[in-house]
């Protein structure tokens, strides 16, 4: 049986929760069936280690990060030579993630390889009314014109769907809901030591902890963190704060926590790969982003029965449930964010009663092996095995290839 041929395309190799759910997948998809590409731009945290892992990966060294005119001519090269690289891999589905990439290689697929069927994820909405309305609106409007390129639009939350459909991306387009995945029987290292890792990040032993696994992004909102963690640190002194990541707000975030003399227990120690063991040490994980998808940090947090304080955006209330697994609090509202955190911190009978619930719960939805076994599922529906796509593809779909959503049908969502 000839295999099918995947080319997943990313804007960046850095440490979040796409990266992590494009190379999951890939790692764990069925080898007898599949080949697997993956292309990036370059400069990402993860490149070199991802280069000797990944035999086909493949760098797009004119694909930038940021959105912005001064990018125009590098965003031109970088659609041509993903389009050279579809025509030199001549791959059965292209699945771009990110929106940078996102954008540039659905038109790439469409101008220079149009047999290939188009997969775009949506690992949250990368625009907000936080950015300016003007550049929410433009957004929108190449969202809508990219989704007419699409043959499936994958999203990560019902919530995003949601919002996609009230702003009119993808009508008439198939969309699938397909979770990020975790492993929810986390194994920490065997010489794990609590104390040490304390000690390593200079947290006295008994003191409690507060954890945010993000990066400095105006969207991950850091410096709500650090005013949130002001407020707790007026009223309870044996607590510490830890923000990880980096990213371009970190300088001014550095200089908020200076200015409201709380150095010594708010931590910021840049990017980390023992998440687990920051977990393990941690009482509460808390969440101030102003736009997630299905952030993956906060899965690990209840694979690992940490109770949560998030702000209620996007997917995470599909996630965690209000007052029984952690708090939810409006978003911005950095009081009411202060105050439940303080609540876990000073009531331990709470903590392990949310620790309780959290080990109660079904999270199987959100375990690697249901989002491998439904990208699988979806990618047989568009090139079935016994079946590959010849000859050229329209520059559009085909409108009547695809079910319409109806009233009640959860947006298009196919469980």
């Amino acid at each position: 049986m000839q295999k099918t041929k995947i080319l997943y395309f990313i804007t960046r190799l850095d440490q979040g929760g796409a990266q992590a759910s494009v190379l999951t997948t890939i790692k764990n998809l069925n080898k007898q069936q599949f080949d697997a590409y993956l292309a990036a731009g370059r400069g990402g945290r993860l490149d070199g280690k991802i280069k000797n892992e990944l035999k086909n990966l493949f760098f797009i060294s004119a694909l930038r990060h940021d959105v912005h005119p001064k990018w125009v001519f590098h965003d031109i090269m970088a659609t041509i030579q993903m389009g050279l690289l579809m025509r030199r891999v001549r791959p059965d589905i292209v699945h771009t993630n990110a929106p940078k990439a996102g954008i540039l290689g659905r038109v790439a697929a469409r101008v220079f390889w149009r047999r290939a069927k188009v997969v775009h994820t949506f690992h949250g909405l990368g625009f907000a009314k936080e950015q300016g309305e003007k550049r929410f609106k433009a957004f929108v409007s190449v969202e809508k014109f990219c989704a007419k390129l699409t043959d499936v639009l994958v999203f990560v939350s019902r919530r995003n769907a949601a919002e996609a459909k009230k702003l009119g991306i993808g009508k008439g387009v198939r969309t699938e809901l397909i979770r990020a995945g975790v492993n929810f029987r986390p194994v920490l290292p065997i010489h794990f030591d609590p104390a040490a890792k304390r000690a390593s990040l200079r947290i006295p032993p008994k003191a409690k902890v507060v954890l945010a696994i993000a990066n400095f992004k105006p969207l991950k909102n850091p410096l709500h963190f650090v005013l949130a963690a002001h407020k707790v640190l007026m009223q309870m002194k044996n607590v510490y704060f830890i923000f990880t990541g980096d990213g371009e707000l970190k300088e001014t975030t550095e200089k908020l926590i200076h200015n409201l003399g709380i150095e010594k227990q708010v931590i910021l120690p840049g990017w980390r790969s023992d998440v687990l063991e920051l977990l393990a040490i941690s009482d509460v994980y808390a969440s101030v982003s102003l736009r997630e998808g299905l952030p993956m940090s906060l899965l690990e947090a209840m694979s690992m029965r940490v109770p949560v304080v998030c702000y209620d955006v996007d997917g995470i209330g599909e996630v965690v449930t209000n007052n029984k697994t952690g708090f939810l609090v409006r978003p911005s509202d950095i009081s009411a964010l202060a105050e439940k955190i303080k609540v876990l911190l000073r009531h331990t009978a709470l903590r392990e009663r949310f620790e309780a619930a959290i080990d109660k719960r079904d999270f199987s939805e959100f375990a690697i092996p249901a989002m491998i076994k439904k990208q699988e599922h979806l990618y047989r529906s568009l090139v079935p095995p016994t079946k590959k796509m010849f000859g050229r593809g329209r520059f559009f779909r085909h409108k009547k290839h695809f079910k319409h959503s109806k009233p009640g049908d959860n947006h298009g969502l196919r469980n």
